[in-house]
């Protein structure tokens, strides 16, 4: 049985670095969609939109008893923002799974070769549900940046923990 678990720990370490790598794509499409949609635009079209923009609020402009409109609606995700969300939940539950089958590994008697192997497992197990957690789900840019961070931390973490798990330095 500590042979099965141990093998099962070292194959499974391939889809988590597959979801990881997918959810990285993801992201780097997002990251540079989202820059080309911040380009600066030239004077001339940024003289006659702040035009078009001074005109359409002196013919809107209520007066001051009128109730405030409400907030506006969050736009509607895209399909690659769905993408990149069910690509870092499956990210984060193989790397949990991961850590699972590694716990009974540990649990057999087995050991790794570098005690590093464990803080690697931690990276992938904590670092999506922290950045999560410190993203505020507001601002699509930086949740995006703090996302596609946190994807590169578990495959650095993952390749690191395969490499000290087979004995590399």
């Amino acid at each position: 049985m500590q042979a099965f678990l141990l093998n099962l720990h070292l194959i499974f370490v391939w889809p988590v670095l597959l979801a990881g790598v997918v959810s990285l794509i993801i992201g780097l499409i997002l990251l540079i969609d989202r820059w080309r949609q911040l380009a600066p635009i030239s004077t001339a079209q940024a003289t006659a939109q702040a035009t078009t923009n001074a005109e359409a609020i002196e013919t809107t402009a209520a007066p001051e008893t009128a109730e405030k409109p409400a907030a506006t609606p969050a736009p509607p995700q895209t399909t690659l923002q769905r993408a990149f969300r069910w690509s870092l939940i499956a990210t984060a539950a193989l790397g949990a799974i991961q850590v699972a089958i590694g716990g009974l590994v540990f649990a057999s008697g087995e050991r790794p070769n570098d005690p590093l192997h464990y803080v690697y497992g931690a990276i992938v197990l904590l670092s999506i549900p922290i950045a999560y957690v410190y993203s505020d789900q507001k601002q699509v840019r930086r949740d995006i940046i703090i996302m596609t961070i946190a994807v590169v931390a578990v495959i650095g973490a993952a390749t690191r923990a395969f490499m000290t798990g087979i004995g590399l330095p």
